[in-house]
Formats: structure tokens, C-alpha cells, sequence
């Protein structure tokens, strides 16, 4: 690293970085306080509409507002400090717009172990909390940081032989570093299939790669035994005349982002207080069954269901109590329910039930039992104990139903019906109604 150490010349700093896949800078430290950008490569002009012409040897200080800058040289600081790599999140407002970013840096040093030099790298990151890879490293200056890297990487030659890794590369698949040393790869390869869901899937994308010098790959999911998820990327590495040299593969473990991202999935389709699914999923899955239902001539069945008096045991007993109603009530729907049927919470205390393959006796006799079981509930109040009570619309699919919104308003009328009968009743689509002796 020499060269990237102490050369000054810009345009030959330019040709450098753009080695690297990624947005790459370097940076020249003249004193505590003082840092200037000395090259920015190309991918860096791309991602952030600066110009290597324009700032090459421009003061930090002259490139970002006061704010930034001091955010900005606040990181540089850490890092010749702490003399050793750093990374860090950082949000800045350049010529492309307002951007986020995940930077790393790594010291370069004179003979005399004076840090002269910062060399960065950044890749951009979404402000919807998961980060995505954009480019990959280039080997020519992998050396300079690879052992800091995040990501697991490994290098194979133009013979598919492994030439170089880094530490984190070995803690992700859990290889004895003997193993790697001895350039075993049937023992690698035996030991990281071993951890996998599909090594199959794995072997066969590999050899695939292997194949295809020119393909690249991004964002490859790989599930582990143990639970975690990695993610990988990998590309052919060509010399200057397009000669083939290898291949270089990242892995990263991205099991807190894929957890999350499950969880806003879970999240965007479940009532967040009862856990019922919400209107949205509830009308995809009517819509899917009514036309399964349709294709097949088979039954299909619906409950609308509406807790009676509900505000007034938000106003008599808070909304605290109503909001533990509403969870026992979802809580002995559940219980009543076949995994194949689908409960969802569709606004304030209404809820629907859909029941494939169940006729409109069958449903009828669960209504019955909910409105049984939820009558025999008993909820500490602050003025004593209470009671709630439910009604419920019931129907099934007919032979003149055109769209699955018949099989919904049907069911809505007849819950209107039922709460005309008195509440805590079961009405079906025939007009039979099924309530309490006393009114509710």
C-alpha cells in the first residue's frame, strides 16, 4: 500500500480507488483538525454526484456545512486515534440529496507510523433498517483491510483453489482454521454443508458460479442449521486484459435483518393488540377461497361477529379492561378454530371468521358455541366483576354469488340482524336466529 500511502498525485489516487467495487475515498490528514479529501473514485461520484475534479484536495471543512463536517471529522478523529479500522453510520446531504451511509475506514501510516492517510469505503444503507452490500470488494486492495471487514470473504484462483480469507470468513462457517491452511477444500466444503438447511441448493449454486466466469451474484440467501440466515455475493476477478483470475465471495449474516424484516411482515398482517389477522389479509384469503370454493363447488362459510355494548365497557371500565376483552375474546375464538380457518380483526370490536369446506349448519353450531363461551366470560372491572356478550351474522357461499363481496355484505346484514334481535345472537343467512332468553 505504498503507493495509495504517499502518492499525490490525483489522478493516479483516482485510477487506485477505482480498483474497488465499492464507493471509495481517501483522505489526508494534515493535523487534528484538519482533513482533505484527496480522491474519490468513480462508483463514489456515481452514488453521491460529487466530482474527483472538483474537491480532490478540498477541506472537508469547505465541502460539508459546519454540522457535518464536525460529525464528519469527529469519525476521522476516532480512527487515528484509536489507530486501527472503524465504521460507522453516518447521514449526509451532498449534490445527489440526503443520503445514509455505512463508512469503514482504515489508517495508513508514514515509515515512522505517523497516520498520514485515511482510506475509506461506504456503502449506502436504507433508512428502513436493513442494509444491502452494493458493490464488492476488488482483491487488488483487499489486503489493506480484509481481516476488518464485516463480511466473511474468501478468494479462489483461476483453479478454484483458496488463496486468501479473513478471520470473520472462518467465525461465520465455523471452519478449523487448519482445514484452511491446508488448502483442503473437500474439508471445507464438507464442513460447511454440513451446517446448511439445503446443501444441495448450495453445491449446485456454486458449481454454477464456477461455470460462469462472467455471472455475478447478489444477495444469495443461505439458511443455517443453527437458525441464522447469511447472505452472499460474489464475482469473477479479471486482470487488466480480461484475463480470469478467481473468484471472490462475501458472506455476511444478516439473521437480525431477516428477523425483522419478519417481524414487520408479522406485523403488517396481524392486529397488533389481539394477534388476529387484519381486514387486509382477511379479504386476500376470502378472495382466494372464494375462488377455490367456486372452482371446486365446495362449502364455504363466514361469521361476522361484533361485541356488544363495547364502548360502554370502555367507558364504564377503561380502556385498559376493553382492551383485555378484546384479547380473551380473540383468545377462545382461536381455541374454536381449525388451523385452516381465518380469524381477523376487521375495526374496533367487529371481527370476521372465514370457515372453508364447512357448510352453513356447521358454522352456524361454532357460532352458537363462540357465543356460548364468550358469554361465560368474566372480566375484573374497577366497579366489580362483568360480563360481555357478542353477536354473529352467519352465511355461506351461493350459488348466485358472483364476487366474494356477496358472501361479506350478507354476513353484515346478518349481524345487523342479530343485534336487532337483542343482541347476543346468532342469526344465519336463512333468518334463523339463535339468542339468549334474556336481553342483553
Amino acid at each position: 500500500m505504498d503507493d495509495i500511502s504517499s502518492n499525490r498525485d490525483p489522478a493516479e489516487l483516482r485510477k487506485m480507488l477505482d480498483y474497488l467495487g465499492v464507493a471509495a475515498f481517501l483522505i489526508d490528514v494534515d493535523s487534528h483538525d484538519a482533513f482533505r479529501l484527496a480522491a474519490i473514485n468513480a462508483r463514489h461520484e456515481q452514488l453521491t454526484g460529487m466530482k474527483h475534479d472538483d474537491v480532490a484536495g478540498c477541506s472537508v471543512d469547505d465541502l460539508l456545512s459546519p454540522e457535518m463536517a464536525a460529525n464528519v471529522k469527529g469519525n476521522y478523529r476516532l480512527c487515528v486515534e484509536g489507530r486501527a479500522a472503524t465504521d460507522y453510520r453516518e447521514v449526509l446531504d451532498l449534490p445527489a440529496g440526503r443520503t445514509y451511509w455505512h463508512t469503514a475506514l482504515v489508517p495508513l501510516m508514514d515509515d515512522t507510523g505517523r497516520i498520514t492517510r485515511l482510506l475509506g469505503t461506504a456503502h449506502e444503507i436504507s433508512d428502513t433498517l436493513h442494509l444491502e452490500l452494493e458493490t464488492r470488494y476488488q482483491s487488488t486492495v483487499l489486503s489493506a483491510y480484509l481481516d476488518e471487514s464485516p463480511d466473511g470473504i474468501l478468494v479462489v484462483d483461476a483453479d478454484n483453489t483458496m488463496r486468501t480469507w479473513n478471520r470473520r470468513f472462518l467465525e461465520l462457517w465455523s471452519i478449523p482454521e487448519a482445514v484452511m491452511e491446508a488448502r483442503d477444500g473437500e474439508a471445507a466444503l464438507k464442513a460447511v454443508t454440513d451446517q446448511l438447511v439445503d446443501p444441495e441448493d448450495f453445491i449446485e449454486r456454486v458449481k454454477a458460479l464456477y461455470a460462469s466466469l462472467e455471472e455475478e451474484e447478489q444477495g444469495m440467501r443461505i439458511d443455517m442449521k443453527d437458525g441464522r440466515v447469511l447472505e452472499r455475493y460474489s464475482r469473477g476477478l479479471h486482470g487488466p486484459a480480461g484475463v480470469y483470475w478467481g473468484r471472490i465471495w462475501f458472506y455476511r449474516d444478516v439473521t437480525d435483518r431477516e428477523r425483522m424484516t419478519e417481524e414487520l411482515r408479522r406485523l403488517s398482517q396481524t392486529d397488533p393488540l389481539t394477534g388476529a389477522a387484519n381486514r387486509r389479509v382477511f379479504m386476500d384469503v376470502l378472495r382466494e377461497e372464494y375462488e377455490r370454493a367456486r372452482r371446486y363447488r365446495h362449502p364455504l362459510s363466514m361469521l361476522m361477529l361484533d361485541l356488544d355494548r363495547f364502548k360502554q365497557i370502555n367507558d364504564g371500565h377503561g380502556h385498559a379492561a376493553g382492551d383485555e376483552v378484546l384479547k380473551r375474546f380473540v383468545d377462545v375464538c382461536t381455541q374454536a378454530l381449525r388451523s385452516s380457518d381465518c380469524l381477523a380483526r376487521m375495526g374496533g370490536e367487529e371481527f370476521a371468521i372465514l370457515l372453508p369446506e364447512t357448510d352453513l349448519h356447521a358454522a352456524t353450531r361454532l357460532a352458537e358455541r363462540l357465543r356460548i363461551s364468550v358469554a361465560a366470560m368474566v372480566f375484573a372491572g374497577a366497579d366489580g366483576p362483568f360480563a360481555v356478550t357478542v353477536s354473529i351474522g352467519v352465511t355461506d357461499l351461493d350459488e348466485e354469488d358472483t364476487a366474494e363481496d356477496h358472501l361479506l355484505t350478507r354476513a353484515d346484514k346478518c349481524l345487523y340482524a342479530a343485534k336487532a334481535e337483542g343482541r347476543n345472537c346468532v342469526f344465519t343467512a336463512q333468518g334463523l336466529s339463535q339468542c339468549r332468553q334474556h336481553p342483553a
